[in-house]
């Protein structure tokens, strides 16, 4: 932080403060709540129609990749996070409040292309060396010069001369307004946005973003922020040189400079310069038509091919670190396939080698057997001991099962506190035994954290892949996973092995799922569609009722939620019952139904399921529903 004097200092110079849009107020006054309301924070930014409709297109672009259309900001912050949407309208709205502004030679345009850069390069390389920076580095190098503009407004002659000296002078920026005005756009950055509320961690990268080497000095008075803030300015810093790349007229020289800072970081086996250029073009593609700004085409290809060029022209030394880069890529690659936490295969990998097992067992006519495993009651452990033990706790039963099993098997993290465990080559009684042998071990296993002892206990669901007949992936994985169902069921730390069941009795029941919320909706029926039922799904009162009175369909069960926009529940209830009057009925809701008012609604039908929803939670009431 600037000392007092400093601050009183540039707050004479630039004058009244510039206040912060009214949307970037609200949002960061429901962030500084004791628990932040996504609801109230997706209704803040969907009430300004112009923000939420660049956020949409955002997350909606090529730049996050995303599989599905998100057609709301709510969904928008279920699918990439509170932290992630909050980011990129908060970032919208303040490069908003400088857009169209030519009273000055100021470049306001050229501005608008630089920050975004600047967003851009500084989310790729968080997500390449500090993946948990993503979002705030995008953040950050959009913010990281909005001391220009303030700087132009608030003093517009003397930066006119600023300006002026820049174009005929090899100096920086920074060094010339040090130079005429007595203080430069990053510390006017960092006064302005410790003054709008943002932490340290934030504010005191844009403070030394160009002279990175002034953060010690800094560092002394916020040492419990130091790693978050050393990491974050680094990455500002490389930011800011691609910023010079893309907008800079020496372009060999700016390159140059990157690839001497990256080395200097020792990041040059996790960023590979000519790429990062090659994709922060692609990140531009993507995101300057958003703001209806142009694309230059040819100064784009050319800052690619000169990448390209000056990296093949690296010396024989910078080869050898090449040759150790390819090294650690391999490493990198391994990594990908692996859980960043246990060091066992991730679940994308899971599935790629059951894939391949499954058709060697199916060509060959051998045996192969799945175990799905969980730990029981885990949430427990978290909420006694913390998450931080929670963590170490996982990491030891996943090292303790991976040495318990044999070299030819794949053991993988498959999900949360979920293991999948691929057994080649092994019959069901083998795979059973084995799966006991794991049980008794972690349950003999005495878990140590901070002095404290842990126990835990696990049950197993295994599954064999039978020669007569066809079976997928997904449909061993189901067979594993209603075994683990019944292991859970019947007591946890068990084993159970999925039993053929007759097949007169076998036939899907059908549920009608009933609610308003698009994910909830998707969700649900998803995981009962996992769990073997035939699912319809209705989003209204009126599709509901649409499908109850359609002929030839018999509903055995509903999952109705209590609040639907457009129908109350008790004429749905009217509905089921004098149409399919055998048919039960779970009402859900994420509230509480504790404070009263619901026992008659609830007195007609047969159960209540709070959201959100565990899949082992919903499984074990429609059976028990439906089996009642």
């Amino acid at each position: 932080m600037h000392p007092q004097r400093d601050l009183k200092d540039i707050s004479k110079k630039i004058g009244r403060l510039p206040t912060l849009p009214g949307v970037a107020m609200k949002i960061l006054q429901a962030m500084g709540r004791d628990t932040p309301d996504i609801r109230e924070i997706s209704e803040i930014i969907s009430l300004d129609a112009p923000l939420s409709a660049k956020v949409l297109k955002m997350v909606n672009s090529s730049f996050y990749g995303l599989s599905n259309k998100i057609t709301s900001v709510h969904q928008a912050m279920v699918y990439l996070g509170l932290n992630t949407v909050k980011n990129l309208a908060l970032s919208f709205s303040l490069l908003r409040t400088f857009e169209h502004k030519n009273k000055s030679s100021f470049d306001y345009v050229q501005f608008s292309k630089d920050s975004l850069v600047g967003a851009i390069a500084a989310k790729l390389i968080a997500e390449k060396t500090n993946r948990q920076h993503g979002e705030n580095a995008f953040f950050l190098g959009l913010l990281q010069n909005i001391g220009m503009p303030i700087m132009s407004e608030s003093m517009p002659a003397q930066y006119e001369e600023v300006i002026k000296k820049t174009k005929s002078n090899a100096a920086s920026l920074h060094e010339i307004e040090s130079q005429l005005l007595g203080l430069n756009h990053m510390e006017v950055g960092e006064y302005v946005t410790h003054a709008w509320g943002l932490p340290a961690n934030l504010t005191v990268p844009i403070g030394v973003h160009h002279i990175p080497g002034r953060l010690a000095s800094v560092l002394d008075d916020i040492k419990s922020l130091s790693g978050d803030i050393e990491s974050l300015t680094k990455t500002l810093h490389l930011s800011s040189l691609y910023i010079n790349l893309f907008n800079g007229s020496d372009t060999k020289a700016n390159y140059a400079d990157i690839e001497k800072y990256v080395q200097a970081y020792e990041l040059n086996s996790v960023i590979n310069n000519s790429a990062t250029v090659k994709e922060i073009t692609e990140g531009i593609k993507s995101i300057f038509p958003i703001f209806e700004i142009k694309i230059d085409e040819k100064k784009y290809i050319d800052i690619i091919e000169t990448a390209r060029y000056e990296s093949e022209k690296l010396s024989s030394d910078l080869l050898n670190q090449l040759h150790n880069q390819s090294e650690c890529l391999n490493q990198l690659t391994q990594q990908v396939c692996l859980d960043g936490m246990t060091q066992l295969y991730n679940h994308k990998s899971f599935l790629e080698i059951l894939h391949l097992e499954i058709s060697r067992a199916t060509r060959y006519k051998t045996p192969l057997s799945i175990i799905i495993a969980d730990v029981d009651h885990f949430k427990s452990v978290n909420d006694f001991f913390g998450h931080q033990a929670g963590d170490h706790a996982l990491k030891c039963v996943s090292s303790h099962l991976k040495e318990l099993l044999r070299d030819s098997d794949h053991i993988a993290r498959y999900g949360g506190e979920e293991f999948g465990i691929i057994l080649p080559m092994t019959p069901l009684k083998e795979a059973i035994q084995a799966a006991e042998r794991l049980r008794k071990s972690i349950e003999s296993e005495k878990i140590v954290y901070r002095e404290k002892s842990i126990s835990v206990t696990m049950s197993f669901g295994i599954a064999l892949l039978e020669n007569n007949r066809q079976i997928d992936v997904e449909g061993l994985i189901k067979m594993a996973d209603e075994a683990l169902y019944d292991a859970k069921n019947t007591g946890r730390n068990r084993c159970c092995h999925y039993k053929l069941q007759n097949p007169e009795k076998t036939l899907a029941s059908t549920v009608l799922v009933i609610d308003d919320e698009e994910v909830v909706l998707v969700t649900v029926t998803k995981m009962l569609e996992r769990l073997g039922y035939t699912v319809l799904a209705a989003k209204s009162g009126r599709e509901a009722a649409d499908l109850l009175h359609q002929k030839g369909i018999k509903i055995d069960m509903v999952i109705m939620d209590m609040v639907m926009p457009d129908t109350s529940p008790d004429q749905i209830l009217k509905d089921i019952r004098d149409i399919h009057s055998e048919t039960k009925v779970v009402l859900t809701s994420g509230y509480n139904l504790s404070n009263g008012g619901n026992e008659n609604l609830l007195k007609k039908t047969n159960g209540f399921l709070q959201k959100p929803y565990q899949l082992a939670e919903l499984s074990r009431i429609v059976k028990a529903t439906l089996n009642n």
